[in-house]
């Protein structure tokens, strides 16, 4: 009788999740370290507009962090280049929602984000699209309108005349 050892798959941390990391760790530290000294950070109950910043670059190096020492699988495939359009679409999306906020409002401005930047999925169709801009617009506008009682009109310029 002979007893097999089996020996546990072997898993390798990857240079290319160390090497993102640490580029991810390094903007956050830029961003939080300036937004920290050039902003008025104030406390959770009073936030200042240098408070997000500094919560969102604290945020990003913990994920960077968690991903540098993420094992990968010997199988894994390699990484590859996302397309032209999507490229387009996600970097344009922020142009987007600059360029309508003022003019068309919270609503509009989220809405039209969200559909335009859906479509860099290649998997993204046009009744998944409207759900995801309608559920992402609701929820904005329940928290920085609602819960935040942030000052940005539900309604742009051109809409309410």
């Amino acid at each position: 009788m002979s007893i097999e050892t089996r020996q546990p798959d072997r898993h390798s941390f990857s240079r290319r999740n160390v090497t993102f990391a640490a580029i991810f760790v390094c903007f956050s530290a830029v961003t939080g370290i300036y937004a920290y000294s050039t902003l008025s950070i104030g406390t959770a109950a009073e936030m200042g507009a240098g408070f997000f910043p500094v919560m969102l670059s604290i945020v990003l190096a913990l994920l960077a962090l968690a991903i540098a020492f993420t094992p990968i699988s010997p199988g894994t495939p390699p990484l590859r280049f996302a397309s032209v359009k999507s490229s387009v679409l996600i970097m344009g999306s922020p142009l987007v929602f600059a360029a309508t906020i003022q003019s068309l409002g919270l609503v509009i401005a989220v809405a039209l984000t969200i559909f335009f930047s859906s479509f860099a999925s290649r998997f993204a169709n046009l009744r998944q699209s409207l759900l995801l801009s309608t559920g992402f617009t609701v929820f904005c506008v329940a928290v920085f309108h609602f819960l935040l009682n942030l000052p940005i009109p539900l309604w742009g310029d051109l809409i309410t005349g």
